[in-house]
């Protein structure tokens, strides 16, 4: 009996092993006839690696069962000499007795693409994110990652760069899910190849806690990341190009991967506006986009000479740029420790002259305004950046990410201006002469550990982020103005000012995540967040005394203010996991104290406010390749720090800022839809995105314009205003035409924007509407030609209620078409033309319509086209034009800004690539 009892207590553990094992069973169906599948294939592989692990064939009745499975992430696959592939991932937990229910599979004859998961078909959709095969968009040899993404349905890429997916702007692009030299997207796309790239990856990027917890936070940025193809060796590309009116860009970049390190660098120096800066940089010197834009005070802006893709043509001048950086990545110990580093410098020289005329409308009058600036701008720019992934076990993670940034600019600028009413009759002159010195520093770093439990969803998580910035300016003001009456000069006021000002910031917050699973596919999360923030803003005017200095400190104009704010935010979230869809409803509170410490008057302000913030996050898969989403989130903003200090800013004489401290925060309710559909076999995609959001307290301008004695001189500050909103449309259809080449695509567009501002007191709402469509048709073949032709039409209307003068309906067609042709002994020759057209509105000096068109001729020499020759001709007909038209609240403006013109350019390029095996050293 001893023995007996001896040998079952030994058994127990192994008795026990065998009930916890778990297994699943399901029923194998054809999806048109409806019968039971016999002698189906079913595979059980493992997730993390693809290894088999079980398999097992349907009966006569298509049942199956696989028994003894452990715990952990599977693919399932089933398999039919007369069926497609079905393919799915499950989740095995330990125990459980899963059943499948019935497993659909598509006889081939009658293959519907949104019902397999093909490897290798153009376009999928698994889950939110667009997955684009690469080889399956070809595009022309030693082309660049920009050309291939013009190719991929969906995708459009401006003339300067900036990408839309899906109707929203792409913010970042990754390089297999890393950063690529920092938050500089135009590096990758307009450097890296096409051909070594394998996968185009669009999807809404979570921060790092949602990404690890799986519930939604409501951060997302959409994203790009481009899965590279297993490399080991280099590739890179070297060019030199000169031509007239001595121009030159030439630039450099080789890449050198092996495993999963990667080391790059590339080098820039160009004076035709090839600068490959970060598209927010781009912007800020001018190479923005030239769509039509709603400006925030309700205006609509269109802006035309933008230049292509690669050239300069913007609004700020013709810089001479000198860039270049590092970058280097690599995984460790089977990728539990990565790192990611990459160091940029830049310098931009921009001089440049601009022209402006504006027509004012006031309730109870109307001027003209002229003006001329003379400008030049030199920015020094230093980034480095670094992010360390840690894996310490198979349940903790640590992350620390940093950014450093150095910038130095110095700007000079002549301005002179004068205002006239309707007879012409002179209101006032100004003539303003500034410079101005400024340096600025600052670091974000974060740093987020992650638990995971044994027990399966649940983690916990914990986030810290530090920020620190610091700015000193220091420039000169000179300005006379001469204000008139009768024709003759009535007042005459001089500044002569030294203008320093002191800006610190710095703010840390620290937040805490802790997920736990409910019930099956359901998932409660609670957090909470603590963000302190400290701001201090110094202004310094100094006029010139009789010696010369400036050293008689201006009390009106000098202040030193502190803005505090310290911010508890707890919260909670329930998400739900199905296959079909995802759902997350969670609410946070925000307590917030805020501190506003006028530090010369000796005031002290103290608020309290309370904050709630809802949000909903539903994602709902149709089908594998058809997606339905839908978010809603509310957000709080506060006022900065220059809204709320209560002085005088007359850096600009006639519109001098004073600070509001009586401002409130506003708060944004943001709502937003989207459809997404792709079909495998016809090549057909359809994706529409629909947005609209209101924002409660909003800042607005209210503004106070003289009418009488210093006439069209502005006082303005900011104020929070109820009754703003905007809605957004953007819809799209593509396809392929059936047993042709040919793309053809387009797709509606709507704005509504409803903006509150106040003049002379005055309540005053302005409504613009934009309604377009857009159309584009584009033919890829492979070694013999290419072509792209993409208009955009578009209706614009402006309404404001202060003054029916300041009206306007107008229609515009922006249109861009690229043609390639290959001709024999391997020439190419290549053109491409930006057509801009716009109404003529009768108030405005000329209409300014043009047509920017470029060719060139290439020559390919070498094995592999590893050396080409190209001549380009920019800007054929000399019509390139920095011009913006402006529709407000009161007024409309036209402007004109230096570009850069007719040029042609002589290049050689040299294409470097080395695979199979590593370059020597690496």
């Amino acid at each position: 009996m001893r023995k007996l009892a001896t040998i079952l207590i030994c058994c127990l553990p192994g008795i026990m092993g065998l009930s916890q094992t778990s297994s699943l069973k399901g029923t194998v169906v054809d999806s048109v006839e409806k019968a039971n599948l016999q002698n189906t294939v079913i595979s059980i592989l493992r997730k993390s690696d693809s290894v088999l692990v079980k398999y097992t064939r349907a009966d006569k009745s298509g049942l199956f069962s696989v028994s003894n499975i452990k715990s952990g992430d599977y693919i399932l696959m089933a398999t039919h000499p007369y069926f497609g592939d079905f393919i799915d991932n499950i989740e095995i937990k330990q125990g459980e007795q899963k059943d499948l229910g019935k497993l659909y599979m598509t006889p081939k004859s009658k293959l519907l693409a949104e019902v397999i998961l093909k490897s290798g078909s153009p376009i999928r959709i698994k889950g939110d994110t667009t997955i684009y095969t690469a080889d399956s968009f070809r595009v022309r040899p030693g082309a660049n990652v920009e050309e291939l993404l013009r190719r991929l349905p969906g995708i459009q890429v401006g003339r300067n760069g900036e990408i839309t997916a899906m109707g929203e702007r792409v913010k970042k692009v990754l390089v297999d899910g890393e950063e690529f030299f920092g938050s500089d997207p135009g590096i990758a796309t307009k450097n890296l190849r096409a051909d070594a790239v394998q996968e185009v990856q669009v999807f809404d990027k979570k921060s790092d806690q949602a990404e690890f917890t799986g519930i939604d936070d409501g951060v997302k940025d959409k994203t790009i990341n481009l899965k590279m193809k297993k490399q080991e060796g280099y590739f890179g590309k070297i060019e030199a190009g000169g031509g007239l009116k001595d121009k030159y860009d030439n630039s450099a970049m080789i890449n050198l991967f092996k495993n999963k390190r990667k080391i790059a660098g590339y080098g820039i120096m160009s004076n035709t506006g090839q600068t490959n800066l970060d598209w927010q940089d781009a912007q800020n010197y001018g190479g923005g986009s030239t769509d039509m834009q709603v400006t925030d005070d309700g205006g609509i802006m269109f802006f035309g000479g933008g230049g292509d893709d690669s050239y300069y043509g913007g609004r700020n001048g013709i810089p001479k740029n000198w860039n270049w950086g590092l970058h280097f990545s690599d995984k460790f110990n089977n990728s539990k420790q990565s790192v990611n580093s990459g160091y940029k410098y830049s310098k931009v020289n921009a001089p440049g002259v601009t022209s402006s005329f504006s027509n004012m409308f006031l309730p109870d009058s109307s001027w003209n305004t002229k003006s001329t600036s003379n400008n030049f701008n030199s920015t020094i720019k230093h980034a480095l950046n670094l992010t360390i992934d840690y894996k310490l076990d198979s349940n903790n993670t640590l992350k620390w990410t940093t950014r450093v940034n150095k910038n130095t600019t110095f700007t000079s600028n002549k301005y002179n201006s004068e205002y006239t009413d309707l007879q012409g009759n002179f209101i006032n002159t100004s003539n303003r002469n500034t410079t101005n010195n400024t340096v600025s520093n600052s670091m974000n770093s974060s740093l987020i550990w992650m638990h995971k439990f044994k027990k399966l969803a649940r983690t916990f998580s914990l986030n810290t982020d530090f920020s620190w910035s610091n700015s000193k300016n220091s420039g000169l003001l000179y300005s006379l103005e001469n204000y008139y009456s009768n024709g003759s000069i009535a007042e005459r006021d001089t500044t002569d000012q030294q203008n320093i000002r002191n800006n610190e910031n710095k703010s840390i917050t620290t937040r805490i995540v802790y997920t736990e699973p409910l019930i099956k596919d359901v998932f409660l999360e609670l957090n909470y967040s603590l963000s302190y923030t400290n701001n201090d803003n110094n202004r310094i005017t100094n006029q010139k005394s009789l010696n010369g200095k400036y050293e008689n400190m201006v009390d009106s104009l000098s202040n030193d203010f502190t803005f505090n704010k310290l911010v508890n935010t707890p919260g909670v979230s329930i998400r739900w996991n199905k296959k079909k869809f995802g759902l997350t409803i969670g609410a946070n509170t925000g307590f917030s104290n805020f501190v506003q410490k006028n530090i010369t008057e000796d005031v002290i302000t103290k608020y309290n406010y309370f904050n709630f913030f809802p949000r909903l996050n539903y994602n709902y898969k149709i089908k594998p390749n058809k997606n339905l989403t839908f978010n809603y989130n509310g957000s709080s903003t506060a006022p900065t720090l220059e809204q709320l200090q209560p002085i005088r800013v007359n850096t600009d004489p006639l519109n001098i800022y004073i600070g509001n401290p009586d401002l409130k925060q506003s708060f944004r309710h943001n709502f937003r839809t989207g459809y997404n559909s792709y079909n495998v076999l016809k090549e057909k995609n359809v994706y529409t995105n629909i947005s609209f959001s209101f924002t409660e307290n909003a800042f607005v301008n209210s503004s106070t314009i003289s009418t009488g004695t210093n006439a069209g001189k502005r006082t303005y500050q900011t104020v929070n205003a109820d009754g703003q909103y905007n809605f957004n449309f953007y819809s799209g259809y593509s396809l392929k035409l059936k047993g042709t080449k040919l793309w053809l695509g387009g797709g509606p567009t709507a704005n509504f924007n409803r903006n509150i501002d106040f003049i002379n007191g005055v309540k005053n709402i302005t409504s613009t509407k934009n309604y377009g469509v857009r159309l584009s048709a584009s033919q890829n073949t492979p070694d013999k030609f290419d072509f792209y032709f993409s208009p955009s039409f578009a209706w614009n209307s402006t309404r404001g209620t202060v003054n029916a003068n300041a009206n306007a309906d107008y229609w515009s067609l922006d249109g861009w078409s690229q043609v390639r042709v290959v001709l024999p002994k391997k020439f190419e020759i290549s053109t491409d033309a930006n057509i801009q057209l716009r109404q003529k509105d009768p108030r405005f000096t000329q209409n300014n319509n043009f047509t920017k068109w470029n060719a060139s001729v290439t020559k390919r020499f070498l094995k592999n086209d590893k050396m080409e020759i190209k001549l380009g001709i920019y800007d054929i007909l000399d019509q390139n034009r920095g011009y913006s038209r402006n529709f407000n609240s009161y007024s409309f403006t036209e402007t004109y800004n230096t570009t850069l013109r007719r040029f042609w350019l002589v290049t050689a390029t040299w294409n470097i690539s080395k695979n199979g095996q590593p370059a020597k050293g690496f």
